[in-house]
């Protein structure tokens, strides 16, 4: 269940962190009409996007651990079954 809401909450952040990029180039290539953004939007965008980045980076390390933890947990089982 953890892996799963842990993998749940790693799509959010890539799929966000997709969106804030898309809109981003789509502001910057003009889009349907050349707007500006104020100051505030752009900066709370940049910090949306590192946050999104680091929780990709720090869940990701967590499902790996997951993994591993799993598979030393099948290799001990092999262990005692041979």
């Amino acid at each position: 269940m953890k892996k799963v809401l842990l993998l749940l909450l790693q799509n959010l952040a890539a799929s966000i962190f997709i969106g804030i990029s898309v809109y981003g180039a789509i502001i910057y290539f003009g889009g349907e009409a050349q707007k500006k953004i104020p100051v505030k939007e752009s900066l709370l965008l940049g910090v949306g996007a590192v946050v999104c980045v680091f929780a990709i980076v720090a869940i990701g390390g967590l499902l790996d651990k997951i993994a591993l933890a799993g598979e030393a947990g099948k290799e001990s089982d092999r262990k005692i079954n041979d």
